[in-house]
């Protein structure tokens, strides 16, 4: 099965496979197509969810006039699940996904979370890089010619070379969705207004039964250790892994550790 589609302020949304379903979030100014190096193998295993977020890829904004925080990201993923019919799902978040991850988890609508690289672990003075508006920016500038210059690979490396250790490693086709999403994102300014001055502080809401594993790449130079990596942050029973040669995107860098990461942290639910 395999379907996209937006009913009226649904998020956009990508289903395929059978099995208990697991909900994959993408960070700031990215897509649902985030997880395309991963999703086939999860969907072995599972029903895999991939959504856009409000105000990124096929999803409408839910606001262009406020900041939008990761809690009310959370609510719209909330009702997504109901709209589905799914009361509790295994979720997989990278960077912003990953707070939204933990922050539905605190709600008691996870069976697990993998937030890998999560946003939101850094003290509240502490503010999201520059280089995010800075990649924004050039991205809608660049929007037009983004599928020929990512043709030529030693650019797109270079390019790539800030959020992945493995640059040199990723596919044409995963750099162009990429880059095209950012150019897209229309929740940009919302979303990041929304995360800056603030930090993920609930994990004391989110169940001990639920596994939580928080990976971080041992290179990651959007979110370097250790201003944005606080432990203290994390939920005392989660798994905290540092993960060798990988940057802020592991499911690029890494994609087969990955996907073992997300289906232990599964399994460890359904051992419960």
């Amino acid at each position: 099965m395999s379907e996209t589609a937006i009913v009226g302020s649904a998020l956009a949304r990508e289903v395929n496979g059978s099995g208990p379903p697991l909900v994959l979030i993408h960070g700031l100014s990215s897509s649902r197509r985030a997880w395309d190096l991963i999703a086939h193998e999860l969907a072995e295993d599972f029903t895999t969810y991939a959504i856009d977020l409000p105000g990124h890829g096929g999803s409408p904004s839910l606001t262009t006039t406020t900041p939008t925080t990761p809690q009310e990201l959370a609510r719209a993923l909330e009702d997504f699940l109901d709209s589905e019919g799914i009361d509790t799902a295994h979720l997989v978040g990278n960077s912003m996904g990953g707070w939204i991850a933990l922050e539905v988890a605190a709600n008691g609508r996870a069976m697990s979370v993998t937030a890998l690289c999560p946003a939101g672990f850094w003290r509240p003075k502490e503010r999201p890089t520059k280089g995010l508006s800075r990649t924004h920016r050039a991205a809608i500038v660049t929007k037009p010619v983004i599928p020929a210059i990512m043709r030529i690979r030693p650019l797109r490396t270079a390019l790539f070379r800030t959020g992945m250790e493995r640059a040199g490693t990723v596919p044409y086709a995963v750099a162009r969705d990429a880059a095209l999403a950012q150019a897209s994102a229309e929740g940009f300014d919302s979303c990041l207004a929304g995360m800056t001055g603030h930090n993920f502080s609930r994990a004391a809401d989110i169940p001990a039964d639920v596994p939580v594993t928080i990976a971080f790449g041992d290179n990651d130079h959007l979110l370097p250790a250790p201003r944005f990596q606080v432990r203290d942050y994390a939920p005392d029973h989660a798994r905290w892994e540092v993960l060798w040669r990988c940057g802020h995107a592991p499911m690029w860098d890494v994609p087969p550790l990955t996907t073992r990461l997300i289906r232990e942290t599964a399994a460890c639910a359904r051992s419960l």
